[in-house]
């Protein structure tokens, strides 16, 4: 049996309300505005981040994909590509898959092309995804009571009151060898306790964080950053409090319950190689405070940073490692939002330099981590972690290291 092969990011595009291009994902104010793009007078809430101008999602996909292809020095005409969307495009881009997980989707075609690729299955493989906010999911999401009525998206903080949508798209060129930053883990499992909520003490995503350790042969110590996939919800930001706390607040014995990214059932030509080989987000119903409804899964800190800082009362008081949630700033891309915050995850342990928790005003005895409040933190370590959950329990955990 071969040695299994480093993958890595040799392109990457992304485009968000904050801007196009991985260095305005760390601008770090919020970019949430009135809507323009199509009525909310007739909702609750009227905010979220969007581009204003911005093409169609087909010619904005279109667009990361040639961009992320060009950096990578890869012919997009033979590289295999997987598609996150929330249904199948009418236009063929070529792809070989379209993921419609929810807000796990673009963060399990990462899994699934890392596993071809480290397998040796596969030598490139390029994940793209996107989501415009646009008036059907956000009439859904506004009749659910999930979006924030203070125009705002706290993760982690007390009283924090949902999320807000954002424009989101992305593309990833991912090979064997070295690039920008290695995907060296993933893992993804379930927590099967509700089909809007997650289980309060985080076990599906705990799962999720430890397969993605063991699978990266790292200890816990060693990851300096995580963007959580906080989206100013109740229940999930809570539950994924839990999840942290569970492995990095705990010992860790190099053991998991469950090895994810078995290997995708689907064809994938790979031209390097001459050949081929074969083969609604975490959510709640109900929630303490008002603006707790549908969906307890995504969505980045907005609103002025509060005045606390990261010391024992909001943070380190249960794990050494630094979280923030980029939703705060660019708000939930559903879909999309797993490719978008992998990239900022990326942008950051590149730059040296992790993104604020957005949003907050005031600890949440429920949330016992260490965010990153006030202004940016130096990074300490080139691991960090990126973590996505969707309705019906799915939970993601992706480990990167900087190139």
């Amino acid at each position: 049996m071969s040695e299994p092969r480093p993958v890595s990011i040799t392109g990457l595009s992304v485009l968000t309300a904050l801007g196009r291009g991985p260095e305005a994902q760390l601008a770090g104010s919020p970019a949430f505005s009135e809507v323009r793009r199509f009525d909310t007078s007739n909702r609750r809430v009227h905010h979220a981040a969007t581009v204003a101008d911005v093409g169609t999602l087909e010619e904005e996909l279109d667009l990361a994909i040639a961009t992320a292809c060009g950096q990578a020095g890869a012919d997009r005409r033979t590289t295999p590509l997987l598609l996150a969307l929330h249904s199948a495009p009418t236009f063929d881009f070529g792809q070989r898959r379209v993921y419609t997980s929810a807000c796990v989707s673009a963060s399990t075609a990462i899994a699934d092309a890392a596993t071809l690729i480290r397998s040796g299955r596969a030598d490139r493989i390029v994940v793209a995804a996107g989501y415009l906010v646009e008036p059907d999911q956000y009439a859904l999401f506004d009749a659910g009571r999930a979006l924030a009525d203070d125009h705002a998206v706290r993760p982690f903080s007390l009283n924090r009151r949902g999320l807000l949508l954002g424009d989101g798209v992305a593309a990833v060129v991912l090979e064997a060898g070295d690039g920008l930053a290695e995907i060296v883990g993933w893992g993804r499992a379930g927590d099967a306790y509700h089909p809007c909520q997650p289980s309060p003490d985080g076990r599906g995503l705990a799962t999720a964080i430890r397969t993605a350790l063991t699978r990266a042969g790292l200890s816990p110590d060693l990851i300096g950053y995580i963007n959580a996939n906080a989206t100013g919800t109740t229940f999930s930001d809570a539950a994924e409090a839990a999840a942290i706390t569970t492995v990095f607040g705990r010992p860790f014995d190099g053991s998991t319950s469950q090895m994810a990214g078995s290997t995708p059932g689907f064809t994938v030509e790979n031209p390097q190689a001459h050949g081929s080989t074969h083969q609604m987000v975490n959510g709640e119903a109900s929630g303490r405070g008002s603006g707790q409804g549908l969906e307890a899964g995504q969505g980045l800190g907005a609103g002025p940073v509060g005045s606390v800082g990261s010391g024992a009362v909001a943070g380190r008081s249960a794990t050494g490692v630094a979280v923030s949630s980029s939703k705060g700033v660019h708000g939930h891309a559903l879909e999309a939002s797993g490719l978008v915050e992998l990239v900022v995850t990326v942008q950051a342990l590149r730059g040296g330099k992790l993104p604020v928790n957005a949003g907050f005003l005031e600890p949440d005895p429920d949330c016992p981590l260490d965010l990153i409040l006030d202004a940016p933190r130096p990074a300490q370590s080139p691991y960090g972690m990126s973590l996505n959950s969707a309705f019906g329990g799915a939970n993601t955990a992706l480990v990167v290291r900087a190139g």
